[in-house]
């Protein structure tokens, strides 16, 4: 029997979450299974809080390496802002490159028991946290 895609990533959330927290609290997802989440889907979050300048976000990650994207400032309706960027697994990790003012890098990423997942930024940066939606729903 074939899952659908938001329960087979609910399950790997959960799986990881769990691992997470019953071996040691920095147990970080591996680059492939968060590239298993996200290629073909579309990942929603916001950078830093509403009240701090913060965008709303969505990238939409293919299976050659692309990243589209669009943002616009936090709980706005309006106008997105279009960009582009680039994926890859390095070292294990899940490295993203989003272009000119965007943060890019290899990150360290944590499920959470409400199945949203946590990129943690590090140097001093907040972390994301994101949902993973079914597919390109925007048309990214």
């Amino acid at each position: 029997m074939k899952l659908s895609g938001k329960v087979a990533i609910r399950s790997l959330l959960v799986a990881c979450a769990l691992l997470s927290t019953s071996v040691m609290a920095d147990v970080y997802m591996k680059g492939a299974d968060i590239a298993k989440l996200v290629i073909g889907n579309t990942i929603e979050g916001k950078y830093q809080a509403c009240s701090a300048g913060g965008m709303d976000f969505q990238e939409h990650y293919t299976v050659d390496g692309k990243i589209r994207g669009q943002e616009r400032p936090c709980a706005q309706a309006g106008q997105w802002q279009h960009y582009q960027g680039f994926w890859k697994i390095e070292n294990e990790k899940f490295c993203v490159n989003l272009g000119s003012e965007r943060t890019g890098g290899c990150f360290d990423y944590v499920a959470n028991p409400d199945g949203t997942v946590t990129r943690l930024m590090g140097g001093g940066k907040s972390s994301v946290v994101f949902q993973i939606v079914d597919g390109n729903p925007d048309h990214l």
